[in-house]
């Protein structure tokens, strides 16, 4: 239940289930029946939803945590060294949970599409996939300004350690 299907899979999903809900049909069975199936697939996209949310919260929870931990450390940059984040890992890091929230983004924008091709509408989804993108949403934004955090943080500790330098190269110059 962890993972969203991807453009081609939701095609083969949208054909199978299609194929299944004309073989119900054709069997005679009542149209309520025939379509129990994009009934069941919606559900098991909802409760992969309500999963997918509750693990964006959280993510999203430590971003809004961390920046501002991040901000309050910057004005004392000299104590704060071991923060130094030179070769930029953080930020990348950062940067691919953000990359990986907009492929997630896309993919429930592609399981609507499912379902609109398959002529099944649901306003538990829809809900679902409104609250999803919109913590994603969020979630991004909150990631971007840490990483404005640390750049900010980066940029005061570099200008420390220049000074200090250039403070020692003087009084070096002087001796």
């Amino acid at each position: 239940m962890s993972h969203f299907l991807s453009g081609a899979s939701a095609r083969r999903v949208v054909e199978s289930v299609q194929k299944l809900e004309r073989s119900l049909r054709t069997a005679g069975l009542p149209l309520f029946v025939a379509r129990l199936p994009v009934c069941w697939l919606c559900w098991y996209y909802c409760r992969m939803l309500d999963q997918k949310i509750a693990r964006m919260k959280r993510i999203a929870g430590k971003f809004d945590r961390w920046g501002p931990t991040i901000r309050e450390i910057s004005p004392a940059a000299q104590e704060k060294l071991e923060m130094l984040d030179l070769d930029r890992s953080m930020r990348t890091d950062i940067e691919y949970t953000k990359s990986t929230m907009l492929e997630l983004r896309d993919y429930c924008i592609d399981i609507g599409r499912m379902f609109e091709q398959l002529g099944y509408e649901s306003a538990a989804l829809k809900r679902r996939q409104q609250l999803f993108m919109e913590i994603l949403d969020l979630s991004c934004a909150s990631a971007s300004r840490m990483q404005d955090a640390l750049t900010r943080h980066d940029d005061a500790v570099l200008a420390m350690l220049r000074a200090q330098a250039d403070a020692a190269a003087a009084q070096a110059a002087r001796a």
